[in-house]
């Protein structure tokens, strides 16, 4: 069946900040560079709201297209009014299939069941999975204790949730990967004024982006405050 689903273009690993030697660094390099091999088919990474799990499936969604081999990226909590047996069937003919936010499926026992089918029928064809959701596979709200099992086999990372100065540093890399100059001081300032979510000040911005374009201004804190009215 078609879903209406398509990966976000600036969700790749060049501009996922990561410190060196960090565990998201570790993750990153892990994805890139070993996910895939023989022993590491079945991969969960678990993280709260923020840690950048969401990008992290689809970056690799993106690095498998770019080696010409098929993807499918599943956001459950867009797919809930989906019948689950019908977006599952035939996915294990797939090279590798992401399935984000694995904590949606509580009090849904069918796509739990869809899933468990799927996870059988993919390892019988060496199908990569990779799975995200916000609590460790023993701590998700399934009723179907063999899916538990299954996603409890995988290899589990643990995505750290970012502080403030980490997040003034993502807005200055990703400012930087757009080909803006964002000082610290006026990223504190964004940082201050709306809500702290990482996806929010992304989206910010972005919005700051498309507005500098328009008006040839750099990313100064008057500038700031003309575009959000402050």
């Amino acid at each position: 069946m078609s879903l209406a689903v398509t990966l976000r273009d600036d969700c790749r690993f060049d501009n996922f900040f990561t410190r060196p030697h960090s565990p998201s660094a570790q993750v990153v390099e892990f994805l890139q560079n070993h996910f895939a091999n023989d022993q590491e088919r079945h991969v969960y990474l678990w993280g709260p709201a923020g840690a950048g799990l969401s990008h992290l499936l689809q970056a690799t969604c993106h690095h498998w297209v770019i080696q010409r081999r098929s993807v499918q990226y599943l956001p459950l909590a867009e797919l809930q009014g989906f019948v689950p047996e019908q977006v599952m069937n035939g996915m294990e003919h797939i090279d590798l299939v992401c399935v984000d936010g694995l904590d949606q499926l509580g009090e849904r026992p069918n796509w739990q069941e869809a899933l468990f089918h799927f996870y059988n029928r993919s390892k019988d064809r060496d199908t990569c999975l990779l799975f995200a959701g916000s609590v460790p596979p023993a701590q998700l709200p399934l009723q179907l204790a063999d899916l538990r099992s299954r996603l409890s086999s995988a290899t589990v990372f643990q995505l750290p949730l970012y502080g403030d100065a980490e997040k003034i540093a993502i807005l200055q890399f990703r400012a930087t990967c757009l080909g803006l100059q964002l000082s610290e001081e006026a990223a504190t300032y964004l940082l201050y004024r709306v809500p702290r979510q990482l996806s929010v000040l992304i989206e910010k911005l972005g919005e700051l982006d498309r507005k500098s374009l328009i008006h040839q201004r750099r990313l100064s804190i008057p500038f700031i405050k003309q575009v959000f009215g402050w």
